[in-house]
């Protein structure tokens, strides 16, 4: 039997994907010309035996070294993902219940930036130490433009994305654009860019407001979207239901979950188009470019952002939100998205992600449209149709691809609404949200009868306690600031206290709050339920300070402390939390919690106004990062007084 020679090598070598392999092209080469036949018999059984190999593994051997581990490869050698690959952004494709969703929580796990999760069917609320928001609690308000971006700009990009979201055309956009700059001019939001700001209740009150136009194609424009906007406004009103909402900026630096079931198609849309790009903007006004990574977003069912039908809608022209795929990267914004179906997502986000995972895919259509985006091989895609659940095959930039056994992520199965808002209701107490105010301009107008339109609250559910945490309850209101401690001494035996306290967190009416002086005391908060619940039990609620029941009872232990030394002091005067009238000298205390910009925008107001600055700091951590951020911000530290929460307690009114 004669041996092979080198064309059918070369057939061989070709039709199991060798030839990239020099040591094999050497081989050919040689079988080729030469008529040694013991060269040849040799040339063939190694090209054979490298033929079978590959059939059994037609993947590259060499492991991705980064500080994300992604699992490991076939060949037990981990994989990893560098935070360089997260900023051009990654793919996930596979059927539902191939594993996308533990692989989100390993890398939001792994990932040591700050992440924002777009969930659209309550499956990342079990992630640890996150903030979960329900659409129920978010408050924002996406026409206040991102900070540092002119009104101008953001009515432009506004319209734009509100037009994408709700599938409007050019025309109608165009109108949108028109009616943002209108009611930002109502708002005097060009001669300054300060509250208040106007909001989409606002913006559809104008633009109904409006009148019926006699010019055909106007008169539809208008129609079409205050349908769009009394839909959204009609569901999701309570979100919009502000001035100002959550700061983005403070959001950025937190692991956060948006929960958007229950919202119609179109709003959860437009919540993630918005949100993505309200970031972008932010980001490049503040020039935050070549920082590395930053912050990562993911996004499940990207088609619902990244749709193929809007791209090739010609009327609505190119969708910005594709445009800024490839821009995020250099801001060090990375994305993380996945799907059940490739074929549905854009064009533009399949070529602008730089790492692909290819999970068990169901239909051929969906298995072919990622394996050609990663460029497979006849034998490489014959080997990813049978991968199991937590397998995928992983590509990274133009790199060969790896078939990896992704980390398992023990996931907690369920976690109820009652269960989330135990849990999570401390962190929604400590978000802060500004209420709608309209300008005399505004309200002029507008129609004299067209007033404020009420959100409708949703139903209450039936609170039922004892009688032992009403009585519990009724002491928190008239004693705000009196330790868990304290209050057990009213009840026969602590034991019965703590269960009139177990009752009142239960039903969601009460959070608690550790407060350290000298020894830790522990206080509890009326949540907005509670408040609610104690006003139907006829109780007089009183709410001085700001913020959480911790801040609010560190400003009244500072101005007790100056009255004591004999001072006038006042809570929220001049916009500061403690302010202290000293005849001839003004001074003014802010309680910094954390290391927050928003604290440097309080002292700064207060210097240009000619007060003595202090800033209590809750720890010295949160004082240092101040002074960074005072001397970021060009401001002397020296020109303020930085105490320390404790100091408070044996006050020295010096300024040394």
């Amino acid at each position: 039997m004669n041996s092979p020679d080198g064309k059918s090598l070369l057939s061989v070598a070709k039709r199991n994907d060798l030839l990239d392999d020099p040591e094999v092209r050497k081989l050919v080469l040689a079988a080729g010309i030469s008529n040694n036949q013991l060269l040849r018999e040799t040339a063939s059984k190694a090209v054979l035996g490298k033929s079978v190999q590959h059939w059994e593994y037609p993947f590259d051997r060499q492991p991705h070294v980064g500080d994300i581990e992604l699992g490991k490869t076939f060949q037990n050698q981990r994989f990893q993902l560098s935070q360089e690959d997260l900023t051009k952004h990654l793919l996930a494709v596979g059927q539902s219940g191939s594993g996308k969703t533990t692989l989100f929580y390993s890398l939001m796990e792994e990932i040591e930036k700050p992440f924002w999760a777009f969930d659209l069917k309550q499956d990342y609320r079990h992630a640890d130490d996150v903030l979960v928001l329900p659409w129920t609690e978010l408050r924002f308000n996406p026409l206040k433009p991102p900070e540092g971006v002119s009104p101008r700009r953001w009515a432009q990009v506004f319209a734009e994305i509100f037009g994408h979201a709700t599938a409007l055309l050019s025309g109608s956009k165009n109108y949108l654009m028109k009616k943002v700059v209108e009611l930002y001019q109502l708002y005097n939001l060009f001669d300054r860019v300060e509250k208040p700001y106007p909001n989409l209740h606002e913006l559809e009150m104008l633009i109904d407001s409006d009148g019926i136009n006699f010019v055909r194609k106007q008169s539809d424009y208008r129609d079409t979207l205050l349908n769009r906007l009394e839909a959204m406004n009609l569901v999701a009103g309570t979100v919009f239901d502000c001035s100002q909402g959550y700061s983005i900026q403070e959001l950025l630096q937190r692991d956060v979950v948006f929960e958007f079931d229950g919202l119609s198609r179109d709003v959860q849309n437009f919540l993630m188009e918005i949100l993505f790009t309200y970031v972008f903007e932010y980001r490049l006004a503040q020039n935050h470019r070549d920082e590395g990574l930053n912050h990562v977003f993911f996004l499940d069912e990207g088609k619902r952002v990244f749709s193929v039908y809007k791209e090739r809608q010609d009327a609505s022209g190119i969708p910005e939100i594709d445009e800024l795929t490839a821009k995020m990267r250099e801001f060090g914004e990375g994305i993380v998205v996945a799907d059940q179906e490739a074929s549905k997502l854009t064009d533009s986000i399949k070529a602008n992600t730089y790492t692909k995972l290819l999970l068990p895919t169901a239909g051929r259509k969906q298995f072919q449209a990622v394996s050609e985006a990663m460029n497979l091989s006849e034998r490489q895609a014959e080997f990813a149709q049978s991968l199991e659940v937590g397998e995928a095959i992983v590509q990274v930039g133009s790199g060969d691809p790896v078939p990896v056994k992704l980390e398992n992520y023990e996931i907690e199965k369920q976690i109820s609404d009652e269960e989330l808002e135990k849990r999570q209701a401390k962190n929604w107490e400590e978000l802060s949200s500004t209420p709608r105010d309209a300008t005399p301009e505004f309200e002029q107008a507008i129609l004299p009868d067209q007033g404020t339109r009420e959100i409708p609250e949703d139903p209450e559910r039936e609170i039922e306690v004892s009688e032992d945490a009403d009585r519990l309850l009724e002491d928190i209101v008239e004693n705000p600031f009196k330790s868990l401690t304290e209050r057990y001494e009213k009840f026969p035996s602590s034991y019965k206290g703590n269960n009139a306290k177990n009752d009142l967190v239960d039903q969601g009416l009460v959070v608690e709050g550790n407060v350290r002086v000298g020894e830790q005391r522990k206080l509890l908060q009326l949540t907005e339920k509670g408040r609610d619940y104690a006003k139907s039990l006829d109780l007089e609620v009183k709410h001085t300070g700001r913020g959480g029941v911790v801040h609010r009872y560190w400003q009244h232990r500072i101005q007790d402390a100056f009255e004591e030394a004999g001072w006038h002091a006042f809570l929220e005067k001049f916009d500061a939390d403690v302010y202290v009238n000293m005849g001839s000298t003004e001074l003014v205390v802010e309680v910094a919690m954390g290391d927050n910009p928003r604290e440097i925008d309080h002292v700064e107001d207060h210097l240009e106004r000619g007060f003595i600055v202090w800033v209590a700091c809750r720890t010295k951590e949160i004082r240092d990062g101040l002074k960074q951020r005072l001397e970021d911000n060009g401001l002397d530290p020296d020109s303020v007084m930085f105490r320390l929460f404790r100091q408070f307690n044996e006050l020295e009114l010096n300024s040394g």
